[in-house]
């Protein structure tokens, strides 16, 4: 897996214009950009928004989020959307791009430094398909329909967006991390209804987890709520994200399938610096998180998975996103994940409690 740096920054930012981003980003990540969110720049801009325009059916105005698979134009819609993910060239592809206020500076960026990483984030198919069934109560990923049209908008974005890279970068391999903050629940909603399973679930991510793989594209899924991460270990992700600070056990369940996936090439971002709070990120020293990630580490190995491996396959990222600190407390997040990335390169492979 080709990853150049131990680090994957990710989350919505507070600047409140696109200068000092811009600056921030070719400073700290011009070998692995992204393309975050500004909600104090444009108030309806998030993660979710930019993942649901331009979908069939979808309408996003003023922060409200509207579905009506019923409308006049779906079905012409819904084929257009069927033909770019059946046929993913350009032509087709490039209207579903992901968008932001940041995205000119983002391509630009990558142009400049040729990055050998940039990240796209977008709403994973599950948690896609929970927020339409709650704008739409009778739809659900039973349905292989509600599901084809879920893992086809899903794909058809990233694709397009992988376009927009490899345009104005060739040699620029795009980490998509699929942001999948509803599969902590998925115990409650397969309680409620016996048609949904872990199995299904893992089929659908499966489905897009697949389609973006043949681009070349490496392909993240990240929760940080407790979830069953034997589903995007089974979907065939390359990099697990997970709320290390929060739920620093969360991965020692399941021990045996994190061995198997680290051995095959996989690898975790421990989201270890707290984001929560600003009195939080104040009082987060770089010695003290280092110590609390290794601690961290350590219960992983002490659940069964050779110390090695989890040593060697560690990325680090925030906890969460950044966009409701301020400034400062947010860029020493971004400083934090990047010195305990440099701490951890520099470790031998040796026993945890020698570490």
């Amino acid at each position: 897996m080709d990853i150049k740096l131990g680090y994957l920054p990710l989350g919505s930012l507070p600047y409140e214009s696109v200068e000092p981003a811009t600056r921030m980003m070719e400073k700290l990540f011009d070998k692995i950009p992204y393309c975050p969110f500004f909600s104090k720049i444009t108030i309806d801009e998030t993660l979710l928004t930019a993942s649901l325009r331009k979908l069939p059916g979808i309408s996003v105005t003023d922060k409200k989020i509207t579905f009506n698979p019923t409308a006049t134009n779906y079905n012409q819609a819904l084929s257009k959307l069927d033909k770019a993910f059946a046929h993913p060239k350009k032509d087709l592809l490039l209207p579903y791009a992901m968008q932001s206020v940041f995205s000119e500076k983002y391509f630009s960026i990558l142009k400049k430094h040729e990055s050998p990483n940039a990240i796209i984030n977008i709403i994973g198919p599950y948690t896609l398909a929970q927020v339409l069934k709650n704008l739409s109560s009778e739809l659900t990923i039973a349905d292989k329909d509600f599901r084809k049209f879920v893992i086809q908008s899903v794909s058809v974005k990233v694709l397009a967006t992988i376009e927009k890279i490899k345009e104005v970068s060739s040699k620029t391999q795009p980490i998509v991390v699929l942001e999948e903050y509803m599969l902590g629940g998925l115990g409650v909603i397969k309680r409620e209804n016996e048609d949904i399973t872990s199995e299904l679930v893992t089929a659908l991510l499966t489905r897009v987890v697949d389609k973006i793989k043949e681009t070349g594209a490496l392909v993240a899924v990240r929760c940080s709520e407790k979830c069953d991460w034997q589903i995007p270990i089974e979907a065939g992700v390359d990099i697990i994200a997970f709320d290390a600070y929060n739920n620093p056990n969360n991965l020692s369940i399941f021990s045996e399938q994190v061995t198997n996936f680290l051995k095959s090439g996989g690898k975790i971002s421990w989201g270890i610096i707290p984001t929560a709070t600003e009195s939080i990120v104040k009082g987060t020293g770089e010695e003290h998180i280092y110590r609390r990630l290794l601690a961290t580490m350590k219960g992983l190995v002490d659940s069964g998975v050779p110390f090695n491996l989890v040593l060697e396959s560690a990325i680090v990222s925030p906890q969460g996103d950044l966009g409701h600190l301020s400034i400062i407390f947010a860029e020493k997040v971004l400083m934090l994940s990047i010195k305990l990335a440099r701490k951890l390169s520099m470790i031998k492979i040796k026993e945890p409690s020698e570490a």
